[in-house]
């Protein structure tokens, strides 16, 4: 079956003149795995999401949690005299029938915060006690499902799977594990104690950076993993780096995406992306792009913060601001990244400061349920790093601790973008495709209008003036297209009406009879949102 033609990019478009580009919101279920418990003071964040054949579905994520008195005593952990930043994790495991309701097993594998105690250094929460009745101990610290998001047909190679060190990441990012395993399935580590022959040496380690992995580019032979952070901070903004390797050992990396001169970059609202989630599908590479919108003006919010006596781990990327999720695609394996839908929020952050969704700032790729993608999000409660002059009030808020949460948005498949024809009728006319199944295929909301489609020739068109490739020239001085082929004109069927996420246009022609040529499709539309196309 074909992949779906969508409208991000300009990519499918010969002419598309009358037509709006829309991007659309996905629909908000709010928070679905909340920071509620004592080991989860400073957040959730996820990591992996998937399903189980019976529908269930899983989640791996990280549970952060802040101790102040531990903080202090570590070198080099937490952020000694950053006091927002003493946070210490594991990782965590939760269980849902249904994707919206989710527990959390009690594992009693790894020790971590039994209770709070918000009077030790008020109003902040330190641990109290310390025991094993919790969900942590998960000992996958990177799972990626490669076969449905990463374009490896292997069933060997389905799943990248780093280890955690020790059953778990305790104490922040600094103790890792690099060598890279790939695997059939993620391996049942509660019920089976042999779990570990399941996994296969991947020959070498994951992305140097953050030891992610994320596709396999076929059009250069190469693994890929997309991260922020090529150049350092104290340059001109953040940029998402690729990073690439043919046989996971050999790495090298590129700067990718960063600000255009059609972005902001007014002291105020300085933008750059914060980081991006690729997933493959539809024969590209999709991009969840969290963008921030950076405020400079901040009295220790510059582009420039040298360590000083006072603030010796001040960083130099601590800015205030917001965070968006935006849509964007690659068509060459991720070296570059098409705007064209970038340039609003496809998940809007919130308006008001303690807002659960006030940023939003990373997302699982989608899991698939039914005609829909579920998307389960990284949500936080308050602006970025906010940064206080007294380095012992340092990027966080007086009177609490913003927390990590784990969101759900839910969309159509493939409807982040339509082009969109008012209650005038407009013609699309796209670029040549070769036909490569039995019936055209519409993702389309028509339910208040229509939609018809035709099959034009690719080559060149025969006119009164010239032989021309330009697709307008199709409209005939008679006021009509007499350049459509027969049986597969504008009244040649009926108009498609409805919202449709996969709907077939009848012809009176036999479509299988064009199997292998190239022909343009045009389509009439009328007070529709047509997100794509495909020939299956």
């Amino acid at each position: 079956m074909g992949h779906w033609q969508l409208f991000l990019d300009d990519w499918a478009l010969e002419r598309a003149t009358g037509f709006d580009r829309v991007v659309h919101h996905p629909r908000a279920h709010g928070v679905v795995i909340p920071a509620d418990r004592p080991w989860e003071t400073g957040g959730a964040s996820p990591g992996f999401v998937g399903r189980r054949e019976d529908g269930s579905f899983f989640a791996l994520y990280t549970a952060m949690w802040w101790d102040l008195d531990r903080g202090e005593r570590i070198e080099n952990e937490g952020f000694r005299g950053d006091r927002a930043h003493h946070l210490f994790s594991g990782l965590a495991w939760a269980t849902s029938p249904d994707g919206l309701h989710w527990e959390k097993p009690e594992l009693g594998l790894l020790e971590a915060p039994a209770g709070v105690d918000r009077a030790r250094h008020a109003p902040f929460p330190s641990p109290k006690g310390f025991d094993r009745r919790n969900n942590l101990g998960v000992p996958f610290a990177v799972v990626a499902d490669l076969g449905q998001h990463g374009n490896v047909t292997d069933p060997e190679r389905r799943y990248a799977l780093r280890l955690a060190h020790s059953g778990g990441d305790v104490g922040g990012s600094h103790q890792r594990q690099t060598r890279g395993y790939f695997s059939p399935r993620i391996p049942d580590f509660l019920g089976d104690p042999a779990w570990r022959e399941q996994l296969a040496d991947s020959g070498g380690a994951f992305n140097p950076r953050r030891h992610t992995l994320h596709f396999w580019d076929e059009i250069h032979r190469e693994w890929v993993a997309m991260d922020q952070g090529v150049v350092p901070h104290w340059l001109p903004s953040r940029e998402i780096g690729r990073f690439a390797s043919p046989d996971l050992i050999h790495w090298t990396s590129s700067a990718a995406l960063y600000p255009d001169p059609a972005d902001p970059h007014l002291p105020h609202c300085y933008d750059e992306p914060m980081s991006l989630t690729p997933f493959c599908a539809e024969g590209v590479v999709f991009g969840l792009l969290s963008w921030f919108h950076s405020d400079r003006t901040h009295p220790e919010g510059g582009p420039v913060l040298e360590p000083t006596p006072e603030h010796p781990h001040r960083w130099p990327w601590c800015r205030t601001g917001t965070n968006e999720m935006r849509i964007t695609l690659s068509r060459d394996g991720g070296r570059t990244w098409d705007r064209s839908s970038s340039r609003v929020a496809w998940i809007p952050h919130a308006t008001e400061e303690h807002s659960y969704d006030r940023l939003v700032i990373g997302a699982c790729p989608p899991v698939r349920v039914g005609d829909e993608d579920w998307f389960y999000t990284l949500v936080i409660d308050g602006d970025h790093l906010v940064i206080r002059n007294n380095p012992q009030q340092s990027a966080y808020y007086a009177d609490r601790l913003v927390r990590h949460q784990i969101a759900l948005y839910t969309q159509k498949r493939n409807r982040y973008v339509s082009l969109r024809a008012g209650h005038r009728p407009e013609v699309l006319i796209t670029r040549p495709f070769v036909v490569n199944g039995k019936e055209l295929q519409l993702n389309l909301d028509a339910s208040r209008g229509w939609v018809r489609a035709a099959l034009a020739p690719a080559g060149p068109v025969d006119t009164a003036l010239c032989p021309s490739t330009a697709a307008h020239v199709l409209w005939s001085e008679s006021g009509g297209f007499d350049q459509l082929l027969p049986g597969f004109g504008f009244d040649d069927g009926e108009p498609v009406r409805g919202d449709h996420p996969e709907v077939a246009v009848r012809f009176r022609g036999d479509l299988k009879a064009l199997r292998g040529l190239q022909v343009r499709l045009l389509f009439e539309v009328a007070d529709t949102d047509l997100y794509g196309f495909r020939f299956a």
